[in-house]
């Protein structure tokens, strides 16, 4: 069988969930013991998760800003996928974002569509960010009809989109994700230069990056415990205002990081925190638990669904909430390696094998 997957996620991030899910899924199909092709329909990218599996796209002025060069891989790209889409042989049809573009160029191949999360039907109005891309919403609901089959990636996206587009349960197939992390565990990680909990990723919006730090300061303050995000890109000035209001300057830092630094700070940290108000899965979460990282995680969404019992979870709009459990977990060493230990555990119901595997049934099941 051969599955054509076209651009739109990796014209759209260098970084990232998505684009991290689809180079898994596409490299695993090519590397499986079966007769299936994956074909990733791509002329322009810069994702840096492309050339760890093999997968080829040219790079398009790397140096430039993301905001500059993106449209534009995005319109070559698409120009591409139409001329692919026509010329190429495939039987089944998976798109990476939520741009029905494609729709009248397969003729009546399956389509597959994965549903990520429901984050612009839940926020939009309180972010004005997400009510601004106001297309994605009308995007989703055009394609969810038109689709062959839905994936979702965790129960609660399923029972949100169940919810928000009244589709039929069997229609939605759930398929967890997996961990891209791998940890030597033969190599012992030196210790930090000085105690620090980890953010990965983005801090803004339902993100609730600002929120956490305000209900930890006085523990960060009082232990000289400090917090490093990881990526996530510079402060913004907001960012940093707070920051220095709360005598945080010092004590909270940003750092690019690649794989192997990604690695390193979730090894030496005394706990990785994701107060979220909303995620579709939670890739970060195994990573953590890959790295045995102790996890101090939002009650919300999908996070429970992931971490089961290997994680202290708190109210992620409750600061006493946050102040309590993030207090509990760093004046306690035992705890700290319960969680781990736990997390280690927990990590054997992910991986993407499992991904892959499940998908491709998907796929079969549709001829």
């Amino acid at each position: 069988m051969k599955i054509f997957f076209d651009h739109q996620t990796f014209s759209q991030q260098n970084y990232g969930g998505i684009s991290r899910y689809f180079c898994e899924l596409i490299a695993g199909i090519n590397q499986s013991s079966t007769e299936h092709q994956a074909h990733l329909s791509l002329l322009f990218s810069n994702n840096a998760y492309l050339s760890e599996k093999s997968l080829w796209a040219l790079p398009f002025f790397p140096n430039l800003p993301f905001s500059k060069s993106q449209p534009h891989i995005y319109r070559f790209n698409k120009a591409f996928n139409r001329l692919e889409m026509q010329t190429r042989s495939y039987d089944v049809f998976h798109a990476t974002y939520y741009e029905p573009y494609f729709l009248k160029h397969i003729g009546k191949r399956p389509v597959v569509v994965t549903f990520l999360d429901m984050i612009h039907e839940k926020y939009h109005t309180i972010f004005p960010e997400l009510a601004a891309d106001y297309r994605v919403m009308a995007w989703k609901k055009q394609i969810i009809n038109q689709a062959t089959a839905v994936i979702a990636i965790s129960e609660n996206t399923k029972r949100d989109l169940i919810d928000y587009y009244d589709i039929p349960p069997e229609r939605i197939r759930v398929i967890y994700l997996g961990s891209s992390v791998f940890v030597d565990k033969t190599k012992s990680e030196p210790a930090a230069d000085a105690p620090y909990l980890l953010f990965v990723g983005n801090r803004g919006m339902y993100k609730n990056f600002l929120p956490f730090i305000e209900a930890v300061a006085p523990l960060l303050r009082a232990g000289q415990i400090r917090v490093i995000c990881a990526g996530g890109g510079p402060f913004s000035a907001g960012e940093v205002a707070v920051l220095q209001q709360l005598k945080l300057e010092k004590l909270v830092e940003q750092q690019p990081i690649n794989d192997d630094k990604l690695r390193q700070l979730y090894r030496q940290a005394l706990a990785f925190v994701f107060p979220s108000l909303y995620e579709g899965f939670g890739i970060p979460v195994l990573e953590a638990f890959a790295c045995n990282c102790p996890c101090l995680l939002s009650n919300r969404s999908s996070l429970p669904e992931v971490a089961g019992p290997a994680a202290v979870y708190f109210d992620p709009e409750s600061s006493e909430s946050i102040h309590e459990a993030v207090g509990r977990v760093l004046s306690s060493a035992t705890l700290r390696q319960q969680l781990a230990d736990l997390g280690q555990h927990q990590l054997n119901h992910f991986s993407w094998e499992k991904t892959v595997a499940e998908t491709l049934d998907l796929y079969q099941s549709l001829q």
